[in-house]
């Protein structure tokens, strides 16, 4: 593949910035969100601070409460990860 007409973003922020922003915006904790979602509070609160990696479960369980398709959970996660990987020199 030719890399030199690629896009790479000079940074993508974690996806538990965006989780974040909607839990304010819906008036929820943490601890409210892992109860909803039936997830540790702590797991929570590492992907809020982007420490965790949001899995193909947690995807389902965001969807049902934030109304964001799991889909959407899931690319920002890969993407980030990839944008990870290409900074570390892994790709």
């Amino acid at each position: 593949m030719d890399r030199k007409n690629q896009y790479y973003p000079q940074s993508i922020p974690h996806p538990g910035n965006t989780l974040r922003e909607k839990l304010d915006e819906m008036n929820m904790g943490p601890k409210e969100f892992a109860l909803r979602t039936g997830k540790p509070e702590k797991t929570i609160i590492t992907i809020i601070k982007g420490h965790s990696s949001i899995t193909p479960d947690m995807a389902v369980q965001f969807e049902g409460i934030t109304r964001i398709p799991a889909n959407f959970w899931l690319n920002y996660q890969r993407n980030y990860d990839k944008y990870i990987a290409r900074k570390s020199g892994s790709i």
